[in-house]
């Protein structure tokens, strides 16, 4: 709002000193300093003003092949996991079962906005990813500051621009101590298996692929609060604790039990525990990367927290 009115100001400045002095280099002065003034003050709230991502940042680039980074803010260092576009993945919402390239075409034309890419990818590889990135086919360093424009400008990916900002400074300089490399392309992670259609397709194995990575995709701070989480399952969908729990415990967070639970359903998650941890690094991740509510608990719980799966989550696994 502050910068919305300071720029209206800005602009009835100009048409009253416009409208004053018709000399067109005074209009012009006077416009140069406007839009100065806007470009420190958007500056201003993009380094200082931006949304807490408590967790490691997960951004897949669409390309061949597909890369999915793992920044991990606190310590600094990442990891990028780079998988053939011809590897087929269960693409999530019900589509089926399609190559990389594939799903990310059918999230195009479907108008997804990097949903289907992203969650699909998700449940493959077993890694958080909530951004995208779609580079131009003539750039090759996505994160140049070219490209970080051009990508804003034609709308290929869902970062706001302080994160591009951040990883853009952050990832171009990172050195091997700083980046660990998996490139899927000749790695034994892969299964054969036979399509309904009697196809022959190439997947990933996901047993495989968690002893690969190991302890590189964990969040340490996680790891270091080793807070003991029970998962239930309060939907009709079957396995989706152990969908999450994959995916939790590739993060680092510690599962204890999985359960399912009929007696309420949600339709968000529900983060549940005492009032004392509602502030906890583990707690606060959760929230950020399935937006639950958290609920305090009342009662005595066997697990430091209690996270129910809701409707919102088993969207992911039936049709749009």
């Amino acid at each position: 709002m502050f910068f919305c009115f300071l720029l209206s100001a800005l602009c009835h400045l100009i048409i009253v000193m416009s409208a004053r002095n018709k000399k067109r280099q005074n209009l012009w002065m006077l416009f140069g300093i406007a839009a100065v003034s806007t470009l420190i003050i958007v500056g201003g709230l993009v380094y200082f003003i931006h949304p807490t991502i408590p967790t490691r940042i997960g951004v897949a680039i669409v390309g061949n092949p597909t890369i999915v980074f793992s920044y991990d803010q606190r310590r600094n260092i990442a990891i990028s996991v780079s998988i053939p576009t011809d590897v087929s993945v269960d693409a999530v919402r019900g589509y089926g079962t399609y190559p990389i390239s594939s799903v990310w075409k059918l999230d195009r034309m479907d108008r997804r906005k990097g949903v289907l890419f992203q969650e699909s990818l998700e449940e493959a590889i077993g890694i958080p990813i909530r951004f995208f990135i779609d580079p131009p086919s003539n750039n090759s360093n996505v994160f140049s500051f070219a490209s970080c424009i051009q990508l804003f400008i034609q709308r290929r990916t869902n970062i706001p621009v302080w994160l591009l900002y951040t990883l853009f400074q952050a990832l171009p300089s990172m050195g091997p101590t700083d980046m660990t490399e998996f490139d899927l392309t000749n790695s034994p992670v892969f299964i054969e298996t036979t399509q309904a259609d009697g196809t022959m397709v190439k997947k990933i194995d996901t047993e495989k692929l968690t002893l690969l990575l190991g302890t590189h995709a964990e969040d340490a701070q996680i790891r270091k609060e080793n807070l003991r989480i029970a998962v239930s399952n309060t939907t009709e969908s079957s396995g989706l604790a152990q969908k999450l729990a994959r995916i939790l415990e590739g993060t680092g967070f510690h599962v204890i039990t999985l359960a399912n639970e009929e007696n309420v359903r949600p339709t968000r998650c529900v983060i549940r525990s005492k009032q004392e941890l509602k502030e906890s690094y583990t707690v606060k991740t959760l929230q950020w990367l399935y937006g639950c509510v958290f609920e305090e608990a009342n009662e005595e719980l066997s697990s430091d927290v209690h996270f129910i799966i809701g409707s919102e989550f088993e969207n992911r696994f039936v049709s749009f």
